[in-house]
């Protein structure tokens, strides 16, 4: 029916999560007709990034699967925008989005309702509008959508025809892609590079794109060589003989099968070989394309398959694989190279996400990292064994020490340590031999038998000199370095004796350093790093070189420094650990949206 929309009004309702009332409030828009009543409804998620305190991805997690699938499409655990859609020339798409996309509340539109016989009057513009003009769409807010249906149709054809139509709608409302993923974005700041962006000239996403490139799978297993499942349950390239030819063995893309079964654990006989025998019965076979687009090499890549990369890189040059290093026509629209880094992130979030603590890379995908990068011709000047220390922790900079402490954590720990150390040695002034210390923070961050002991100004002092050690060892360089009990040790030269004789260790000193390094990072209040920008904006000449060291996956990889020096207290660091309660209520600005706008 027919429908003026310029007699609609819209109503909008704010209420607090009930799990996580300070990060997270759920929005709700009606649009009202004066005769027809409700003719449509939009539904989001208001998203306040600060205060999910390094909980990103599990607080998005708990909500919904889609809005998990968001969360790690685009961002990091702390909700900034991934470097790949900034910085990589085709991953980042039309390139209107950047570092902005790293701050601010997010709105994420959930859905939008509208009855059939209401439809095609421009309702649900007019609530992606009204969306956007309400307080919760500030400038500094980002609003995303992931047009989709709500309920995927049976047929194929159908499908595409409701999404795109969904795509349309946001892209004339101003949202536009992020990177070349199926998720949109608009800026109600009209002054964003986005609002410039046509909608002809906004890209599609590589799903979208892409087009197909398998074609038909070999024939059916005949009796001769091929895929042979063995009477043991394991897999094989080989003569079949007649009584092994059945639907078992009949695999579309027998490579491909053959390099993923090995990395879950299904026994393959000499893949490597079966690599080569392929290759001399059918050149072809070793660069064909499945369903998804992905060759062999781009399977054995995202498999974390080494066996199978260095085997597949080791045929002729005629074999063409290597043209096969830099193809992107898949569904994932990445290299082999991209798709097992990103495999790689992917298993670290999720173990980090769900368990809290990750152990590192598998050394096989290390290993497939390194003889990708080197097949492109990459100066690696390392051995494969040295790139897999280097790198197996989590390092992205090539500069850890050990692997594991990046260039960046190690200065945010010495700054946390020497304002600790001076901190420390200032209470001790005016005290006599007996002073109360037992609310001095450093104190009740020692075990309970010790704070229960007599704590006296000697014992303090020694407290001190051990945090003035770890200052000392992390301003050396390389292993020396590393704020290990024997580093600090080595420093103290027998200071320190009374803390140590009631039962202190290096291990609660440094405990106590880098429980206030992670309270004052983005997992806390965030202030250490806010301050670091300032001062580097008025030229302080630490902040400065601080801000040119290059960025690293380990640098805020607080529970990684807390297992490695061996802390007791290591599981208080553990991903999602943070500091304030995500479900406590709110503070005085909390309720600033309750009330209806309009």
């Amino acid at each position: 029916m027919s429908l003026d929309i310029m007699q609609c009004t819209a109503e909008t309702l704010t209420e607090p999560h009930g799990e996580y009332p300070r990060p997270l409030k759920h929005v709700s828009i009606e649009a009202r007709h004066p005769t027809e009543g409700r003719v449509g409804l939009l539904t989001a998620l208001h998203i306040d990034r600060d205060r999910c305190r390094g909980d990103f991805f599990g607080i998005m997690d708990g909500e919904s699967q889609e809005l998990s699938d968001f969360a790690l499409t685009l961002f990091d655990r702390l909700g900034h925008l991934k470097s790949e859609f900034v910085e990589h020339d085709y991953l980042k798409g039309s390139g209107v989005w950047g570092r902005e996309l790293d701050r601010g509340p997010i709105l994420y539109v959930e859905d939008i309702q509208v009855p059939d016989k209401f439809r095609r009057n421009g309702v649900a513009s007019f609530l992606l509008r009204n969306l956007a003009q309400s307080k919760l769409a500030s400038t500094g807010t980002f609003l995303f959508a992931w047009p989709t249906p709500t309920i995927r149709p049976d047929n194929e054809n159908e499908w595409k025809r409701q999404r795109n139509a969904a795509v349309d709608l946001f892209h004339k409302n101003d949202y536009r892609r992020v990177g070349r993923t199926s998720f949109l974005c608009y800026a109600p700041d009209p002054a964003h590079p986005s609002r410039a962006l046509s909608i002809a000239d906004d890209v599609d996403s590589h799903v979208n794109a892409f087009q197909g490139g398998a074609g038909p799978g070999p024939a059916p297993v005949q009796q001769g060589a091929g895929l042979r499942i063995l009477p043991d349950g394991s897999f094989a390239w080989g003569e079949h003989a007649a009584q092994d030819v059945n639907a078992a063995n009949d695999a579309p893309y027998p490579l491909h099968f053959m390099m993923e079964a090995a990395t879950l654990c299904i026994p393959v006989r000499d893949l490597p070989g079966a690599i080569r025998d392929a290759y001399g019965q059918n050149p072809a076979a070793v660069r064909q394309k499945d369903d998804r687009g992905f060759t062999p090499l781009h399977a054995a890549a995202y498999a974390g398959n080494a066996e199978a990369v260095r085997a597949l890189l080791a045929l002729p040059a005629a074999s063409g694989v290597a043209e096969d290093l830099r193809a992107r026509d898949n569904v994932a629209g990445r290299t082999p190279l991209e798709l097992c880094e990103q495999k790689m992130r992917d298993i670290k979030e999720s173990m980090q996400t769900l368990l809290g603590t990750w152990s590192g890379h598998s050394s096989d995908a290390v290993r497939v990292v390194y003889l990708l990068r080197r097949a492109m011709d990459e100066d690696i000047p390392l051995t494969e064994d040295q790139f897999v220390d280097q790198r197996r922790l989590g390092c992205t900079c090539g500069q850890c020490t050990d692997g594991w402490l990046s260039p960046r954590m190690r200065y945010r720990l010495l700054c946390e340590a020497e304002i600790t150390s001076d901190t420390m040695s200032m209470s001790t002034l005016g005290l006599g031999s007996f002073g109360s210390f037992t609310s001095d923070l450093a104190i009740l961050r020692l075990p309970e038998d010790i704070r229960e002991g007599r704590i006296t100004k000697s014992f303090y002092n020694g407290y001190a000199a051990v945090v003035h050690a770890i200052v000392g060892v992390l301003r050396r360089p390389g292993m020396a370095g590393l704020p290990t009990a024997a580093n600090v040790q080595s420093l103290l030269r027998g200071q320190g004796a009374r803390f140590f004789n009631q039962g202190g260790r290096v291990e609660h000193a440094m405990d106590y350093v880098l429980h206030c390094a992670m309270e004052q990072s983005p997992y806390g209040d965030g202030t250490w790093d806010r301050d670091q920008e300032d001062f580097a904006a008025e030229g302080n000449p630490s902040s400065v070189t601080y801000a040119a060291m290059p960025k690293c996956d380990n640098d805020l990889d607080f529970a990684r420094v807390a297992q490695k020096l061996g802390l007791e207290t290591a599981d208080d660091y553990r991903a999602g650990t943070s500091f304030g309660n995500l479900s406590e209520g709110e503070d005085e600005d909390e309720d600033e949206y309750m009330d209806d706008e309009e």
